[in-house]
């Protein structure tokens, strides 16, 4: 079972459990953070805290979700490398990590590019991280709404006890004092709870995405870079196919050598015939204006 899967079913567990412990002590929990209060501080940041806690656990549902198909995507993808596809990322969603790591290597092969793939972890850590970033701000908050929920409560328990200094205020005072120091627990205790449930399902969804990237950056050094790369036997395989090319290109040239050498010798001979033609063409012209010069009696010429 994939760990992502794991990690929400835990998680929706735990929230039930919560959920049942809440309504099975809503009588004391009620008489405790509402009943009887003086002020509305104490609800007010129990409320906050409480509103922190929820936002920041939907938040890591939808972090896990994305996770959770990043992990099928990659058990696709490792699938059809295993089956020798021509493209791996066949069945697999555009828009997933390893789809993407696999067109960047694609590109950078096209253009004859380098593949550094440290720059290319760090990017995805880096581009990874935003998506973390809300559940880490939650995770580094909760503890410290607590402590300023009892850095108010004490606050207010210490104007109680400057009204007991007097005798009118003696009794508000000590009502005060003691609501103050009520709202202090209240609102330590519900950070101190928050902050353990949320931080361990944010360690888990930590432990996950630096799972996935790991695979990511394996699949990425022992398969794809050796499927893009260029090797010794590649280079030296593309060598021969140049020489054979050369070979052939070397004997059509030595085959027009030898045509132009043929069309050139019977260029000579139609020449040299013509010659020849053009010599026996001139002695029957002397020929024949010696017969006119002989029937005509005409003189000859000096």
């Amino acid at each position: 079972m994939q760990t992502c899967k794991v990690a929400l079913l835990q998680l929706f567990i735990g929230i039930i459990v919560i959920a049942a412990l809440v309504l099975i002590n809503f009588d004391f929990l009620h008489e405790f953070y509402i009943a009887n209060q003086e002020t509305m501080v104490g609800i007010i940041i129990n409320s906050f805290i409480l509103l922190l806690f929820i936002t920041g656990l939907l938040s890591i549902i939808r972090a896990l979700g994305y996770y959770a198909a990043q992990e099928k995507a990659m058990r696709v993808f490792r699938k059809n490398l295993t089956r020798d596809l021509e493209e791996p990322d066949e069945g697999v969603g555009k828009h997933t990590i390893i789809v993407e790591r696999y067109h960047r290597l694609q590109e950078l092969n096209r253009t004859n590019t380098a593949v550094d793939q440290n720059a290319l972890a760090a990017s995805l850590v880096a581009q990874e991280s935003l998506k973390t970033s809300f559940p880490r701000f939650i995770n580094n908050v909760l503890i410290l709404a607590g402590v300023f929920g009892t850095i108010i409560a004490l606050s207010i328990a210490l104007l109680g006890a400057d009204n007991m200094l007097t005798d009118s205020g003696a009794v508000s005072g000590m009502g005060t004092v003691i609501h103050g120091m009520s709202t202090a627990l209240s609102t330590t205790m519900t950070a101190i709870f928050c902050y353990v449930f949320f931080h361990f399902f944010y360690s888990k969804l930590t432990d996950i995405q630096t799972n996935i990237l790991s695979q990511i950056e394996d699949v990425t050094q022992t398969q794809l870079v050796a499927r893009h790369a260029v090797t010794e036997s590649d280079v030296l395989r593309n060598a021969n196919q140049l020489l054979n090319v050369l070979q052939d290109l070397i004997a059509e040239m030595k085959e027009t050598q030898q045509e132009y050498t043929h069309v050139g010798k019977q260029l000579v001979a139609l020449i040299t015939a013509s010659q020849q033609d053009s010599t026996g063409m001139n002695n029957h012209f002397d020929k024949l204006e010696h017969l006119l010069r002989e029937g005509f009696r005409l003189p000859d010429q000096q």
